[in-house]
């Protein structure tokens, strides 16, 4: 079973991970679309030049590192339900971008590849609170 020490550390990791994506989007020489950068009604940008990001990613993943920073810093408990929580939504959005890109015929390598970020941060997060536990639910 994951320790109490390890879920608060682990929930901590994901948020500074997540704050420092949507610092990322910000470093002007990272980024293709200034308009973004400039923070000008764009919006959207390519994130070393192989992710599309726009607002609603950072607000999404501002989001992410926010709670995940308040969970690591309430309980262990609170922390896995974060794991949990945002486990499963980035495995969904991982999934729904999988998907849309088998129906829009997008080559299957880089289908893949442009989505298995979110597959393996996804899976991580689900290991982690999931690990050794007989029902997921359970305090």
């Amino acid at each position: 079973m994951t320790s109490d020490r390890t879920l608060r550390w682990s929930a901590f990791g994901f948020g500074v991970f997540f704050a420092l994506v949507v610092a990322l989007g910000y470093i002007p020489s990272l980024n293709g679309g200034a308009e973004h950068v400039a923070m000008t009604a764009g919006g959207e940008h390519q994130m070393l030049g192989l992710y599309m990001i726009g607002t609603a990613d950072d607000v999404t993943h501002g989001l992410t590192a926010c709670l995940f920073l308040v969970a690591a810093l309430m309980s262990a408990r609170a922390s896995r339900l974060a794991l949990i929580v945002f486990g499963c939504y980035y495995a969904v959005d991982a999934a729904i971008y999988l998907v849309t890109g088998v129906v829009q015929a997008r080559p299957v390598m880089s289908n893949l590849l442009l989505n298995l970020p979110h597959v393996v941060i996804s899976g991580i997060m689900l290991v982690l609170a999931t690990r050794g536990r007989g029902s997921v639910l359970a305090a």
